[in-house]
């Protein structure tokens, strides 16, 4: 099991390189992984065979490769002739031997694009499944002009070859009204409807429409020397499902409390690092009623586990940091630049969630004083149920928008908490620098009103706790 998980790592770091040739090339590649049986001695071996292509391979890519593999790769530049070198992976980086051996020369063809090959004692059919998991998150990019196949081939008891396509996408040229965030935000809507790839389609029981999700976008950019080094896109939706009968096992899994945050960097599915998890956990939380009880990473995952979270309900995170310049391979970029705009994007999509859907997300401070507004709502329909003063009912009844005759006190009740909530719930939208400080907004409203105008000022974000039900 040790040896197939190494293979799997490999092949993933593989297929990254493979990604960042063809998105370098700038034109539509193909990109394919074979993964096959073969007989070697009276033992069987599993083979894997990662092509694309792409914009050609240079020796730099596996420099730093940690794996006890031989590897043997082949690629064209546009050239008469394929160059095949071996490596021994086995070898520390800096006494790592990479052989050349002799190149195939070509007639009358031009190619440009890499093929790495290895092989392994790893179980076919684990790293096959893993592959097939590896590729369905990574699915989520929807990456521009690159199809995707993934092959398994096996020979029967009477040597014949099989082949079964486990997967194969189809090209999605870039348009002038989609970007890389759309795409992201698109996929992985697609991802959640299918209960995070747990089913081949979509589930119609918990997702029939997507009316039930609510998304939230956010993006930074990151910049080093005066140019846009790094960007960092994230996407948060939260999905709800009131079951209708007995949930099948699969859909109550589905929305348990704990969030696995699907890291993507340079567009391909990559393990998370310390920048990640030290980015959610700088995170102000209870700015939008939220409360980790857990921020951990577990098999170089990162998982949030909720605490006092509504039933049926789910949040889904996914992160992509990538180099705004194409290098293969990929740059490393600093962890402390990394952590700071990630933090500011998974900010800007809390914000975006808030600022779409009306009552999301609203701060601990916020749902403290919603819990006061009911209360509040019955005290002041007293007041005007209890007068005796026409005019002044008239006038209260105008300002609420209703009409006097047989309106009971109850409706009077419901229309006030409901515009107390409505106000918090405003004030709540807002950034943080301009609550309180900026006018509240008015519970009622004619139209010889008018707000005044205010200069904002700095303030601590201590004094957002000094807010009270006055203020609004």
């Amino acid at each position: 099991m040790i040896a197939t998980m190494e293979v799997t790592n490999l092949c993933k770091q593989l297929i990254s390189f493979a990604v960042q040739r063809c998105r370098l090339s700038g034109d539509p590649c193909r990109l394919s992984v074979i993964i096959r049986k073969i007989a070697h001695s009276d033992s069987l071996l599993t083979q894997i065979s990662i092509s694309d292509t792409g914009a050609g391979s240079c020796l730099k890519e596996f420099e730093d490769l940690r794996f006890g593999y031989n590897v043997f790769a082949e690629w064209g530049l546009g050239n008469p002739e394929l160059s095949h070198y071996k490596l021994n992976l086995k070898e520390s980086a800096s006494n790592r031997r990479i052989n050349k051996l002799p190149s195939t020369p070509k007639t009358n063809a031009m190619f440009s694009g890499t093929e790495v090959s290895m092989s392994s004692c790893a179980n076919m059919e684990v790293l096959l499944a893993d592959m097939a998991s590896f590729f369905g998150k990574m699915l989520l990019l929807k990456i521009y002009n690159i199809a995707i196949e993934l092959v398994a081939e096996c020979c029967d008891q009477y040597g014949i070859q099989h082949e079964n396509v486990v997967l194969a996408t189809e090209l999605t040229l870039p348009s002038s009204d989609s970007s890389n965030i759309q795409q992201l935000a698109s996929g992985f809507e697609d991802y959640v409807c299918k209960h995070r790839n747990g089913l081949s389609e979509k589930c119609k029981s918990c997702f029939s429409s997507r009316d039930n999700l609510k998304v939230g976008n956010g993006q930074a950019c990151g910049q080093k020397h005066g140019i846009d080094a790094l960007a960092v896109e994230v996407v948060i939706i939260i999905s709800n499902n009131e079951f209708l009968g007995p949930p099948n096992p699969l859909c109550l899994k589905a929305f348990e409390p704990t969030t696995e945050v699907l890291y993507c960097r340079d567009f391909s599915l990559c393990s998370v690092h310390q920048s990640v998890v030290k980015a959610f956990r700088s995170v102000k939380w209870n700015s939008y009623g939220l409360t980790p009880r857990i921020i951990a990473d577990e098999e170089s995952s990162l998982f949030l586990e909720w605490e006092n979270f509504p039933p049926n309900t789910h949040i889904d995170i996914a992160v992509h940091c990538y180099a705004k310049q194409v290098t293969v391979p990929p740059v490393r970029q600093r962890n402390q630049l990394e952590t700071k705009i990630m933090k500011e994007a998974i900010s800007l999509a809390l914000d975006d969630l808030k600022k779409r859907y009306t009552g999301a997300l609203l701060s601990d401070h916020a749902l403290k004083i919603h819990s006061h507004a009911p209360d509040l709502a019955r005290s002041i329909a007293g007041l005007i149920m209890s007068s005796d003063d026409p005019n002044f009912r008239g006038e209260c009844f105008g300002l609420l928008g209703m009409q006097m005759g047989n309106t009971d006190g109850e409706s009077i009740e419901n229309c006030i908490k409901d515009k107390i909530i409505s106000a918090i719930d405003m004030n709540d939208r807002k950034p943080p620098n301009l609550r309180c400080r900026a006018a509240a907004p008015f519970l009622f409203e004619d139209d010889y009103q008018q707000e005044p105008e205010y200069m904002l000022d700095e303030y601590d974000e201590g004094e957002e706790d000094n807010c009270t039900l006055m203020d609004l």
